[in-house]
């Protein structure tokens, strides 16, 4: 959402929310050979996707991510009918190919979700010299029911996130897996979902995946609030107090990047800055909120002193958002 400014007496009032930003280095995955079901399949014991015909398909931006979710005949893959509705473990390889990859995005919930600490679905990365990681998915914490009904309805809200709902209950979570650093000089060849459930107990419902070569990522826990922008006479620039708050559960290590997204033309940033060469809009201008070496810990906050130069008057506005450093800029 952009920030809303209004000119009053030489004040521009404020409000600012996070915002959805794309990035550059994120590259869909297209996995329409490789799924199984459609939302409105109806398996042999009577198992389905509640409201089915309300789910998306196509190209989608959930949180500032891409995906591409398979739109005919099949939407996604359900390990339960993998496994014909038995208890055999299953699993998908999903062929990838991308060099530098950082960090992997999936969209996937699941049916009859059990809760941890014992985890039934696992995400194995594969690089092309040898780096191999897997993350185990636990029930409650970082996967959960695709219907908000008996079973697991919690998630971290970090790793994981929910990014769509259809308002009547069922919803759609992604998750954000930070690579290894060996990752980024090798090839991510595949990334592998291995289901060890059994019917009506954990099996997973995966729609969409995309990894990201920026070597910065968007920090979701961090919520951004700010002053009213003042005239600064005596320096003749526009000035902004912007405060940064660790809204979440873990401390977030430095360096954090405030960047101003859809500055217009005319208004410049007066303070020290460099311009995005990995999250869109390619140049917008971002500056170190956060030193390398420091963490912004849980409830704590940091504060970010903005100049702007606006010799022209126009309306200044700007879309905000906060990236953290998986070792580079964004």
């Amino acid at each position: 959402m952009k920030a809303d400014f209004r000119y009053v007496c030489s004040i521009v009032a404020i409000a600012i929310t996070a915002a959805a930003s794309a990035r550059a280095g994120e590259i869909t995955v297209d996995i329409s050979s490789l799924v199984n079901e459609p939302w409105t399949f109806v398996g042999p014991d009577g198992a389905y996707i509640f409201n089915g015909g309300t789910f998306p398909t196509g190209s989608q931006n959930f949180g500032g991510i891409p995906f591409v979710i398979p739109t005919s005949p099949n939407n996604y893959w359900g390990a339960a009918a993998a496994a014909d509705f038995s208890s055999r473990v299953v699993s998908l390889t999903i062929p990838v190919g991308v060099s530098g990859v950082t960090s992997v995005f999936t969209l996937l919930n699941a049916m009859w979700s059990q809760p941890g600490p014992n985890a039934y679905v696992f995400v194995t990365f594969k690089g092309s010299d040898g780096a191999t990681a897997t993350q185990p998915l636990v029930g409650g914490v970082n996967v959960r029911d695709y219907n908000n009904d008996g079973y697991q309805n919690t998630i971290n809200n970090t790793s994981t996130v929910q990014v769509w709902t259809n308002g009547e209950g069922q919803r759609l979570d992604r998750q954000e897996y930070v690579l290894p650093a060996e990752f980024a000089s090798q090839t991510l060849t595949s990334v592998t979902i291995t289901d060890a459930g059994d019917s009506e107990f954990s099996r997973a419902v995966f729609s969409g995946l995309t990894v990201s070569t920026c070597r910065a990522y968007v920090t979701e826990t961090i919520a951004i609030s700010s002053s009213k922008i003042v005239y600064d006479s005596s320096h003749n620039i526009y000035v902004q107090e912007v405060t940064l708050t660790n809204n979440g559960t873990t401390a977030v290590n430095g360096p954090l990047f405030f960047i101003l997204e859809d500055l217009p033309p005319g208004v410049t940033l007066v303070n020290k800055s460099a311009a995005t060469a990995c999250f869109a809009p390619i140049g917008s201008p971002f500056v170190e909120a956060l030193p390398e070496g420091s963490n912004l810990a849980p409830n704590t906050t940091a504060i970010v002193k903005l100049g702007f130069s606006d010799p022209s008057g126009t309306a200044i506005s700007y879309t905000p958002l906060v990236a953290g450093s998986l070792g580079g800029a964004p």
